[in-house]
């Protein structure tokens, strides 16, 4: 069964029960399934597994005892489902023609906002949907503090805090972390699907992130046809090395070097880089080997276009 925590997500929003009835929000009441829809905002899955049949045993022997959180559809007769997405499709199955109900009077960024956190408080999540629920959560507390007058800004300087900076607080870590999962959301859906199932771990994920669209399906196919993993370091890699323009030659050599010096050990010879060259060209997180093993790939792939005599396999004195 479902564990929302309804009253802490409207006294997120209202502060408190009396605020709530002036808002608007009516209590409990007995609403058709069938003018209950989905809200277009949610992407969490609701999927037809164990964990469903479970909750729709317990509403064939209870009822649906968490009433769902709804609010007047602006497209369609009837509600937009704020919370309660699993329990209405479970109450379909289970043969209910009604559930209980509380019917909300909010706006589209306090929607918004409802919906991410009733996802985020869920045990079980896939990092996709978290990633979502959190940029979800991020327009809607951007476009709120976007609201605030001038005025308003005057009175309490600095009271418009980094969105970012606002859900880690409210989740317990830190600001990183937030800025990594929505990056995640710049991933095309392939990708991500990747980084669900850690094929593609969360790191690389956020790094393949930086790539133009196109580049990325080009990274997808390549990972399929030549069955390469991508760790963090490799898509660090891809990220400073391809344009948007990229073509998918470009990926494929750049990925098989990249598997090649991650499965036979190889002496490299040393580079010394320039302070400003680093500072020009190289983020600050690069470390003295990545920009090393970066400038080998990229002379390595010219010696193969340009050097006729050029073997990749020799061994390079250190």
């Amino acid at each position: 069964m479902e564990n929302l925590k309804k009253e802490s997500l409207m006294a997120g929003l209202f502060g408190s029960t009396d605020a709530m009835r002036e808002e608007g929000i009516q209590p409990g009441e007995k609403v058709a399934v069938n003018r209950l829809h989905p809200s277009k905002q949610n992407h969490f899955r609701v999927e037809d597994d164990e964990a469903m049949e479970e909750l729709i045993a317990s509403i064939q022997l209870k009822g649906i005892l968490e009433p769902l959180l709804v609010r007047p559809s602006k497209e369609m007769d009837g509600y937009e489902i704020l919370s309660g997405h699993r329990r209405r499709h479970a109450a379909i199955k289970a043969g209910l023609q009604v559930v209980p109900a509380i019917v909300m009077e909010v706006s589209d960024e306090e929607r918004d906002i409802i919906l991410a956190d009733s996802n985020l408080q869920r045990p079980q999540i896939r990092i996709s949907e978290k990633a979502w629920a959190i940029r979800l959560k991020y327009n809607a507390i951007k476009r709120k503090q976007g609201c605030k007058t001038a005025q308003e800004e005057k009175k309490a300087p600095g009271a418009l805090f980094n969105s970012a900076q606002t859900i880690a607080e409210q989740m317990g870590v830190g600001e990183r972390t937030i800025k990594n999962y929505l990056r995640l959301t710049h991933l095309i859906q392939p990708l991500l699907d990747l980084v669900d199932d850690g094929t593609l771990p969360l790191k690389a994920g956020v790094q393949v992130s930086y790539l133009a669209e196109p580049a990325q399906y080009h990274v997808l196919n390549v990972m399929e046809m030549e069955n390469i993993r991508i760790n963090e370091t490799l898509a660090k890699k891809l990220r400073t090395s391809l344009s948007d323009t990229a073509t998918l030659d470009d990926v494929v050599l750049l990925l098989n070097l990249g598997k090649s010096s991650q499965t036979r050990p190889a002496k490299r010879l040393g580079i010394k880089v320039d302070r400003d060259i680093q500072q020009t060209y190289f983020p600050e997180d690069y470390s003295e080997q990545e920009m090393q093993d970066l400038l080998i790939t990229l002379l390595d792939a010219w010696a193969r276009e340009h050097n006729p005599k050029y073997q990749s396999d020799i061994s390079k004195t250190p």
